[in-house]
């Protein structure tokens, strides 16, 4: 169990964490100017992502991430070149109302896009790695299940910032009605941060390769 005031140290350091911007960022806020049910999908599926990296992280991972770097590169091509795909298929992307199996498939595709994303970027395994023993004990149960908790804790303000996120960014393409222009736009500025959150994916790995 954790102690209260490791938890209490712990909230406003991983929001302040948190409130960083990031690929993650972009990539729900370009959407929800589209869609808040697909901006919705992928915020889970950066939580799914970012749980699975607690989980290997917890579990010692990072020690074969560190001696195997090729895994890493490995997992950052596959989920940029995934992301470049997505992105400039909706910049070529004519203004249409699809139908409600389309909407379906679409809100699985920004789940998976969110996961790749989360999982394409070793930093966060690193950093939970890194970040969370700074508060655990063994004066207090098991380690593992403070780890959980903490895990738990900072997915729970991860889930509150992007929603505050997706309310806010839809309100505001929603001030632009509408419009024709609107329409045209939007699925190509969707598009314009799937593609900077690829190259910004891809930046940070040749820079973890060179480094």
């Amino acid at each position: 169990m954790l102690e209260l005031s490791s938890l209490l140290t712990f909230i406003p350091a991983a929001a302040l964490i948190i409130l960083l911007p990031g690929p993650a960022t972009l990539l729900v806020a370009g959407l929800a100017g589209r869609s808040r049910r697909a901006a919705v999908s992928a915020t889970w599926g950066i939580v799914a992502g970012d749980t699975l990296l607690i989980v290997a992280s917890g579990a010692g991972v990072t020690t074969l991430l560190t001696q195997w770097p090729v895994l890493l590169m490995g997992i950052r091509m596959a989920g940029a070149v995934y992301l470049l795909y997505l992105g400039w298929g909706l910049l070529r992307q004519q203004p249409s109302v699809m139908p409600a199996s389309s909407q379906e498939l679409g809100a699985r595709s920004h789940f998976w896009q969110g996961l790749l994303l989360t999982l394409g970027n070793p930093k966060p395994i690193l950093f939970f790695a890194a970040f969370f023993p700074l508060f655990l004990t063994r004066q207090r149960g098991s380690v593992w299940w403070s780890y959980a908790q903490l895990g738990a804790v900072f997915e729970l303000l991860n889930v509150l910032y992007f929603f505050t996120l997706i309310l806010a960014c839809h309100r505001l393409a929603g001030w632009g009605g509408p419009k024709p222009q609107v329409t045209r736009w939007l699925p190509r500025l969707s598009g314009g941060c799937l593609i900077t959150c690829a190259v910004m994916v891809l930046t940070q790995g040749v820079g973890t390769a060179s480094g």
